[in-house]
């Protein structure tokens, strides 16, 4: 199986050189984004595509933000036809490369799989080592997002290394993906569409160098925004719909229809299954 690696990158001129050699050697192509960067990460990415010509291709680009870089990264990967699975890798050293060879076994060994996802709150051993207020608002966010999405047991919703099938990609609508902070969000969304089979694995939590870019007072009512129409279009078609309808009912109710609402939850989410390291 070839696989492949979108970096989008914004002003990471300490970390992407570090970045790419723990990881080029894991894989077979990886397109680093230049988002728009002032430093030196433009400079330093055309550097490593010279050094490992053919593997490594730079897309240069006005600030799209997050989501743009991420897309326009696929959209270049899915032109090409020598990739089997696709996935997105921080720019920034935050993910582990030990993983991309178990997102590979996992999709080589199980065909009933279509994407391997991370997931830091199954790594409890180096979950300290995430900020607080990262851990507890991501952890709310991710238990609100399985509950709009209809991912039962997709825990940490938010991080966003994965591995997905080519396959399934181009059945992705990216323009239905948000070009900000709520990649993950949207890009889930329509994984759930897509009624995408998951294979979560433990994902260290690393924050060493790294300093988040978010402005959360900026991106917190986007995030609601668009958490309410994920909801708002459930409720509209699909097999959601009696679901959400009794999770609504459950205020009135006081909580009555609460244990029905989970159970037709359950019933129709697509598989998650969460594997050892």
């Amino acid at each position: 199986m070839r696989i492949a690696f979108v970096s989008p990158a914004l002003n990471e001129e300490k970390l992407l050189r570090r970045t790419v050699e723990a990881n080029i050697h894991l894989i077979e192509r990886l397109v680093i984004v230049d988002d728009g960067s002032t430093d030196r990460t433009g400079e330093i990415a055309d550097d490593l595509a010279r050094e490992h010509e053919g593997k490594i291709h730079v897309i240069h680009q006005a600030n799209t933000g997050i989501g743009g870089a991420v897309k326009n990264g696929f959209r270049w990967l899915l032109e090409q036809s020598d990739v089997d699975a696709m996935g997105v890798l921080a720019s920034d050293d935050q993910f582990d490369p030990r993983l991309i060879p178990r997102f590979r076994e996992i999709l080589e060994q199980m065909p009933e799989i279509d994407v391997a996802k991370g997931s830091r709150f199954m790594h409890p051993e180096s979950l300290y080592q995430m900020p607080p207020f990262r851990k507890w608002g991501n952890r709310g966010v991710s238990f609100v997002m399985q509950l709009a999405l209809g991912y039962w047991g997709m825990s940490d919703v938010l991080h966003g290394y994965f591995l997905a099938r080519t396959s399934t990609m181009r059945q992705m609508s990216l323009d239905d993906v948000a070009d900000g902070y709520d990649l993950e969000n949207t890009m889930m969304a329509e994984f759930r569409r897509l009624r995408a089979t998951f294979a979560l694995i433990p994902s260290p939590s690393r924050y060493g160098e790294e300093v988040s870019k978010i402005v959360y007072k900026k991106q917190i009512p986007r995030t609601i925004k668009t958490v309410s129409g994920m909801v708002a279009r459930r409720a509209i078609v699909g097999p959601d719909r009696l679901g959400l309808a009794l999770l609504a009912l459950s205020v009135p109710t006081l909580g009555a229809t609460l244990p029905l609402a989970a159970a037709r939850m359950q019933q129709t989410s697509p598989k998650v299954k969460k594997l050892p390291k």
